[in-house]
């Protein structure tokens, strides 16, 4: 390929850096050990506008700008769809469909993170073409990855399940907690991470409703962590446990796959495809609250079935970040022609 410039346009840079943010940086270090020609172009920047660019690859956050400043060709890079939100009313979400139209129409090629804002982008323009660029798990991650047989299964008093994802409504805090209520006769200890200013006023929230459960000293709030003290705290749990109603992929079920950490799940984004039924965790459907209570009383009173998904885990392959620069370095390629 005898690509020149590839222009990177990202937003501006966010206190609380995003799974999309994480992604680009990740992407941008291994351009640059590799030598590729991609370069971050936060948007706003006069280079943007100055650069003679073969080609223009738009985050998602910027969908409401993208344009062709010249003769450059543009892929977007699909993290997420904000019509795909569940929450939203069907003014806002038929206005955020047409403003995802008219940047799809821009672009000569998609390249989606996940396979939801995959499936929407073909919906909205199919005659844009689609490469798929799933994330890969961070290095912490790898570094600690369970290397050896799982021993014999030995139940500690107290299962510690784990939870990673922002405080958000579509993260189904509420509902897990509502659940984890339900189960009080069972030892269980509840460990959260995730930043709880991104929705004003609901850790306050989720607090007072697990001290009105009677649950609240069986539950560790740790806010915001690092990829390595995640990596750690998935290596000292038991179960991981993802309530969220909403995702456009799911990295954190990939991390906690990869440290042999089985998930009960809904059926959100990836989740099919990171989590093997029965076999390394169990998915359930978004409304099916009751099967997410039965399935998580199984995973917590039989440390034995725990003890088989961790090893069926050991042994699956793990999509790590060479392979994700891979795809992309390809999806950029393909889109340069």
């Amino acid at each position: 390929m005898n690509t020149r410039r590839i222009g990177f346009v990202l937003p501006p840079p966010d206190a609380f850096p995003s799974g999309g943010d994480l992604y680009n940086q990740r992407i941008l270090q291994r351009a640059r050990s590799r030598g590729f020609p991609l370069r971050a172009v936060p948007w706003g920047d006069r280079d943007l506008l100055a650069g003679a660019w073969d080609l223009l690859v738009w985050d998602s956050l910027l969908l409401d700008h993208v344009r062709r400043l010249a003769d450059e060709r543009v892929a977007l890079l699909l993290h997420y769809l904000p019509s795909l939100e569940p929450a939203l009313d069907a003014g806002r979400r038929a206005a955020l469909r047409a403003m995802e139209h008219r940047a799809l129409a821009q672009a000569d090629r998609v390249i989606a993170t996940g396979q939801p804002v995959a499936d929407a982008a073909i919906a909205s323009m199919p005659s844009v073409p689609v490469s798929m660029c799933p994330p890969g798990v961070a290095d912490a991650f790898l570094r600690q990855r369970p290397n050896a047989p799982w021993g014999p299964a030995q139940a500690r008093p107290a299962p510690r399940l784990l939870t990673v994802a922002h405080l958000l409504p579509a993260k189904g805090h509420a509902d897990l907690l509502d659940t984890l209520g339900q189960l009080r006769e069972l030892a269980w200890h509840w460990h959260v991470v995730g930043d709880g200013g991104r929705s004003p006023g609901l850790e306050q929230q989720l607090r007072e409703r697990a001290a009105r459960a009677g649950v609240a000293a069986r539950i560790t709030w740790h806010g915001a962590l690092g990829p390595e003290a995640v990596a750690t705290l998935m290596a000292d749990s038991d179960l991981f446990v993802f309530p969220s109603t909403f995702e456009a992929y799911g990295t954190v079920l990939a991390e906690a796959a990869a440290m042999g950490l089985p998930a009960l799940a809904n059926r959100v984004g990836a989740a099919e495809g990171l989590v093997r039924h029965g076999v390394t965790g169990y998915l359930v459907d978004v409304a099916d609250r009751d099967g997410f209570a039965r399935h998580l009383r199984r995973l917590l009173v039989d440390a034995g079935l725990r003890a088989i998904f961790r090893e069926n885990l050991r042994k699956s392959p793990v999509r790590g970040w060479d392979e994700a620069f891979a795809d992309f370095r390809a999806a950029c390629e393909i889109a340069n022609r």
